[in-house]
């Protein structure tokens, strides 16, 4: 059994975000901050979260679904967003994403169609974590390339839509990454990572967990296993190939000094496990740079 990535404070750590909530918003002289609410973890905890520093009133949040999207996402999103008392509206993004020519490919149709997907990812964990590695790459062939442009514009024009809303009220846009993600690659460039400011990006996946539980979140969100929601119901460790529990015990281990040997006698985690997310960390390091230009560092 793997031991847990160290524990965090949640109370103190949630006061600390809130008050960096408070302040940003405050030093940009905005009405208030605006998100995508997904009805899944991370999104709930940013909007609780800004709810605390900034009060209902200051908070705005726009459920994006699309063709592909579970109906519990928007079921979960709008309901959280009534219990928080916060203004909100459903945009369905299927017509855009249409026009766009994201459901034409036979991407769109696999993915739709995916169970025999998941049941081959959920068998066999070392087909998921080649395809993801080739995901943060680029690699694979010409109908890969499809694949990941057709999950990749739903993110990017999700965020389109809440700049747009942000834009429109005076308001500045959150991010809802975290650390976990930002570190393995595990999201999309000028999508789900973009954001003004980003509240939970220093928190790994598991913390994140502790303060929704400390928020006391609705067990329909901390139950909920983590997923993009873009296609057929994968969830995020069926597609990393990994589970969070082990992830962020490894990135812990990394952050800590600590060595392969180190990692696997501590947690009591195969050494493939954490050279898997050597490279997870090692591929994506492009995923995290700045667009190369010829301006003076």
């Amino acid at each position: 059994m793997v031991e847990s990535t160290p524990a965090i404070d949640a109370a103190r750590e949630s006061g600390r975000i809130t008050e960096f909530i408070s302040r940003f918003v405050e030093s940009r002289g905005v009405s208030g901050i605006a998100l995508g609410l997904s009805g899944g973890l991370d999104s709930s905890v940013v909007a609780a979260l800004c709810v605390r520093a900034l009060g209902a009133k200051g908070v705005y949040a726009l459920l994006l679904p699309e063709r592909d999207s579970s109906p519990e996402s928007v079921r979960d999103a709008s309901a959280l967003a009534e219990q928080l008392g916060i203004e909100y509206r459903v945009q369905d993004l299927t017509a855009a994403l249409a026009e766009l020519g994201c459901y034409e490919s036979a991407a769109s149709d696999v993915a739709r169609l995916g169970g025999g997907t998941r049941a081959a990812v959920r068998m066999f964990p070392g087909l998921a974590r080649k395809g993801y590695l080739a995901n943060v790459t680029g690699g694979g062939g010409k109908h890969f390339h499809r694949f990941l442009a057709f999950h990749r514009i739903k993110h990017r024009l999700r965020m389109v839509s809440v700049y747009r809303a942000a834009e429109e009220r005076n308001l500045v846009v959150a991010s809802c990454a975290n650390r976990t993600e930002h570190e393995t690659g595990f999201f999309v460039r000028y999508g789900d990572d973009a954001g003004d400011c980003a509240p939970i990006k220093h928190l790994y996946k598991t913390h994140v967990f502790a303060v929704g539980r400390y928020l006391e979140l609705p067990a329909s969100i901390l139950e909920k296993q983590p997923s993009p929601d873009l296609f057929s119901g994968m969830k995020d460790e069926e597609i990393m190939g990994i589970t969070y529990e082990t992830l962020d015990s490894i990135l812990w281990g990394f952050s800590a000094g600590l060595g392969t040997e180190e990692i696997t006698g501590r947690f009591g985690i195969d050494a493939t496990s954490v050279e898997y997310v050597i490279e997870m960390k090692r591929l994506s390091e492009r995923m995290r740079e700045a667009p190369a230009s010829l301006v003076s560092k």
